[in-house]
């Protein structure tokens, strides 16, 4: 992908100079709704296929928020796709995925675009350490030394423009199929 418009060199910064932790918890509420993060899809509500909250009988259960835009990864499973940001809004998901707001307006969004390259999840899991036995985990500390190529923010937000149209027409034409 080549936006022609653009020459200026990409420039090397750290995750933590992009985003920073949200780490906010809470209950579910009407304004938070508990949903689920799911592979390839990202924040979406609860299907009565996995909506299991009637298991739950501690109604302050706290989750954490997470707002429109947010990047959120599970270091387990980022070789399946458990990486990208929140396309949805406002909502409350399990405490076990890592969630980053941008310092600045979009770049978590285009950071969730990187975050589909391979190299960049190579990138991440060279930082992933064991918790118990099968399991792993990237703390928030390392993953925000990482560093990455970034354009300035006029050519982020074209990239973002246009994955958005192509997301819309991946849609539209799933849609039409179905």
């Amino acid at each position: 992908m080549q936006f022609l418009e653009y020459s200026n060199v990409w420039e090397q910064r750290k995750l933590g100079d992009l985003l920073e932790e949200r780490n906010d918890q809470t209950p579910e509420t009407n304004e938070y709704p508990l949903m689920s993060f799911v592979q390839g899809k990202g924040v979406t509500p609860k299907g009565d296929r996995y909506n299991r909250s009637f298991l739950v009988k501690d109604e302050n259960k706290k989750y954490k928020k997470t707002e429109l835009g947010d990047f959120i990864y599970s270091s387990n499973n980022l070789e399946t796709g458990s990486i990208g940001f929140n396309k949805t809004g406002k909502a409350v998901i399990s405490p076990v995925y890592s969630i980053f707001k941008s310092k600045n307006e979009f770049e978590s969004q285009f950071i969730g675009i990187l975050s589909t390259r391979k190299d960049f999840i190579a990138k991440m899991t060279k930082f992933r350490q064991g918790v118990v036995y099968g399991q792993w985990r990237i703390h928030e500390s390392d993953f925000l030394r990482i560093n990455i190529s970034i354009p300035s923010f006029k050519e982020q937000n074209s990239i973002i423009h246009f994955f958005k149209q192509l997301d819309n027409l991946i849609t539209l034409h799933q849609r039409k199929t179905i």
